[in-house]
């Protein structure tokens, strides 16, 4: 397997324990697209963060690759998360200075030459309709045209998983098509991808789909089943 959880318990302190997931155990196969569904609040966000290593568990266990993130420290989580991850958020996180080629290139600027990540990063934008958007900045995009380059940030450096919080929630019909066929094709190709959605027809595109609520998941799921 290639992401192995085992009990995974998250535990918020505040007033009383807040339970943000609770004993979650799951395995997801190389190449697997795995979509999440849950209300707001459930649950999902936090095993995102928790599989990208920006959140420890308060008890269980995560493995990804063999490797238990709990052994890690700080700089091997961040090696990890520049390595094998990558991010696609709901509202893009775009930063408004930059433009779609310099936000593209930015996670890896500091990391190699500039050079190689500007033509990967052209390379990546053109391969996602991007190409003669390179030089605008994101106030000039549309919706669509804004997920197209977190997508290409979030692939740059051809992560072995992808983890997706509601992509496609801000977008219009035809734009949240293109989204998805985008994000399956980079899974035909291999890359594993967790979906996190509200959206049952959004969902079906995985291999699998699961269910959260108040932090437990469980197999399958409608959208009717969500308060």
């Amino acid at each position: 397997m290639q992401i192995e959880l085992k009990n995974a318990t998250v535990i918020f302190q505040s007033m009383e324990p807040v339970y943000a997931l609770q004993n979650v155990t799951l395995s997801v196969e190389k190449g697997e697209w795995i979509s999440i569904l849950g209300p707001s609040g459930s649950g999902k966000t936090t095993l995102l963060n928790v599989i990208a290593g920006l959140l420890p568990l308060t008890s269980g266990s995560i493995q990804v690759d063999g490797d238990d993130l709990s052994e890690y420290g700080q700089d091997e989580l961040q090696e990890y998360r520049r390595e094998k991850i990558g991010f696609i958020f709901q509202d893009y996180r775009l930063f408004d200075q930059f433009t779609v080629l310099e936000n593209t290139m930015l996670p890896q600027w500091p990391y190699q030459p500039k050079k190689l990540i500007r033509e990967k990063a052209e390379a990546v934008l053109e391969r996602l309709g991007m190409g003669h958007r390179l030089h605008a900045l994101p106030q000039e995009l549309s919706g669509g045209e804004k997920q197209r380059a977190a997508i290409a940030r979030a692939i740059l450096h051809d992560p072995q998983i992808l983890l997706c919080d509601e992509p496609t929630g801000n977008l219009d019909e035809g734009n949240r098509r293109n989204i998805l066929q985008i994000l399956k094709g980079l899974n035909d190709n291999g890359m594993t991808i967790l979906f996190v959605t509200h959206d049952q027809e959004a969902a079906a595109y995985g291999s699998r789909t699961l269910t959260i609520r108040d932090g437990k998941l469980r197999e399958g799921g409608e959208i009717g089943d969500l308060p």
